[in-house]
C-alpha cells in the first residue's frame, strides 16, 4: 500500500510524504478545504489505486493512477505538477484536487512548489507494475492535536 503522510496544510498547498516499501518521495495537494471539488485535498482515508488512459496527457504522461471511491469526488489523478495553492488566494495550481508527486520541495515563484516530479511519476508506475493497488491519506497534523 502507498501511504501519504500529510505534515500541514495553509494557503500554499498540503505538503507530505509518500512512500511505498523503501520507495519515498513528496507529494503535493491543495489545500483542506473539506473535501470540497476542485479547491480541496481529499478526505483522510484509504482509496483503491488503477492505472487509466488520460484523454490527453498531463505532464507528459497518458497513462496515470487514478484514485477511486473517494467520497462526492471523481477524476482524482496521481500526476506531475508544481504548485498546489488556493487560487481564490492569488496563489497558483497545477491541480484541481489531484496529486502531485516528486523528489524535490522548495519556494519557486514565492510559493511552495514540488519538482521533479515527472520522474517521480514514472518511478511510482515502473515500481508498482502498473498494478492496482491503494493509497492512504494520513494527516498529521489532526494526530497531533
Amino acid at each position: 500500500m502507498i501511504t501519504v503522510v500529510r505534515q500541514i496544510t495553509d494557503e500554499q498547498g498540503t505538503p507530505g510524504l509518500i512512500s511505498l516499501g523503501p520507495w519515498t518521495a513528496h507529494s503535493l495537494e491543495l489545500p483542506w478545504r473539506d473535501n470540497q471539488r476542485d479547491v480541496s485535498c481529499i478526505t483522510a482515508g484509504i482509496y483503491p489505486m488503477e492505472v487509466v488512459k488520460t484523454r490527453r496527457p498531463i505532464g507528459g504522461r497518458s497513462h496515470l493512477y487514478l484514485i477511486k471511491n473517494v467520497p462526492e469526488r471523481t477524476g482524482i489523478l496521481a500526476h506531475a505538477g508544481t504548485w498546489a495553492g488556493d487560487t481564490s488566494k492569488g496563489y497558483r495550481s497545477s491541480v484541481l484536487g489531484c496529486l502531485l508527486i516528486g523528489y524535490r520541495t522548495g519556494i519557486y515563484q514565492q510559493q511552495r512548489a514540488i519538482f521533479d516530479t515527472r520522474r517521480a511519476i514514472g518511478d511510482l508506475l515502473a515500481i508498482t507494475g502498473g498494478q492496482p493497488t491503494q493509497i492512504q491519506f494520513i494527516n498529521a497534523w489532526e494526530q497531533a492535536a
